[in-house]
């Protein structure tokens, strides 16, 4: 059997459902959960690990940040027997006021504002999430009454981009005609367009569910100028709860797929 250069395990190793968090330290704290968790490597920005959920063997593995390091953990997971992949990470404040703090966003789709996919296929190409993993983890999500929203998310690559990077999402906001309208784009993140091209193209499936860790930062809010108060005082409290709540649902969803 082929031992995979970045993630360091073999096909016997690993399930078919994968969780995949970006943080390394996250894996951990989702092995938790799980029933008789061991770790089968750390390698650079890449931990792994495996354990059962309500009898379903689920495994665990960072990304890191960015689309170039999960396309590699994603192309070797499938290499490994990976059939099932869901993202679970957070996406900072949403694009729209009327997504607070503490919710979950589960995205249809991704917006392929990054580099990576592009060496893969054009850019016409849409990054699309699994209708059948979209379903379980809105069920999930519902059967756990948990506050979500689901949409279209943006993907990119600079953490502290420019302003303008951001801005060309909204230009069209300040027209007339769209002056009552909020943006469909409800979060953004650094990786779920690599992980649903990827995918796509390796013919197998893959998902992703967010937990909104910050305050709104509403487009609509950026392009009128507004200040936007991104972190408040119980904001560490909050993520944490939407981060179990999302780790929660995650794992009810993987028991839904086949």
């Amino acid at each position: 059997m082929t031992v995979q250069p970045h993630l360091k395990i073999e096909a016997k190793d690993i399930s078919p459902h994968v969780l995949l968090p970006g943080d390394p330290a996250r894996v951990d704290i989702i092995g938790a959960c799980l029933d008789d968790f061991c770790i089968l490597s750390t390698n650079r920005e890449y931990r792994c690990g495996i354990g059962s959920y309500g009898g379903k063997r689920i495994t665990v593995c960072s990304t890191g940040i960015g689309c170039p390091s999960t396309a590699i953990a994603t192309e070797e997971l499938i290499n490994a027997g990976a059939k099932y992949l869901i993202r679970v990470g957070t996406c900072g404040g949403a694009w729209r006021s009327d997504i607070p703090t503490g919710s979950l966003i589960i995205p249809t789709a991704s917006v392929r504002d990054e580099g990576t996919t592009v060496e893969y296929i054009p850019q016409g190409f849409p990054a699309i999430a699994d209708r059948e993993i979209v379903n379980a983890l809105v069920q999930s999500s519902e059967e756990q009454n948990a506050k979500y929203a689901i949409g279209i998310n943006r993907t990119h690559d600079a953490f502290y981009g420019s302003q303008g990077a951001i801005a060309k999402w909204g230009m069209y906001l300040k027209e007339d005609r769209w002056k009552n309208e909020e943006t469909p784009i409800l979060s953004s993140e650094m990786e779920s367009a690599a992980l649903f091209v990827v995918a796509s193209l390796r013919n197998v499936k893959a998902g992703a569910i967010f937990a909104v860790n910050a305050n709104p930062e509403p487009l609509k809010d950026r392009m009128n100028n507004k200040d936007i108060a991104v972190v408040t005082e119980n904001s560490e409290e909050i993520s944490k709860q939407a981060i179990d709540t999302m780790i929660r649902v995650a794992l009810e969803a993987m028991l839904k797929l086949p």
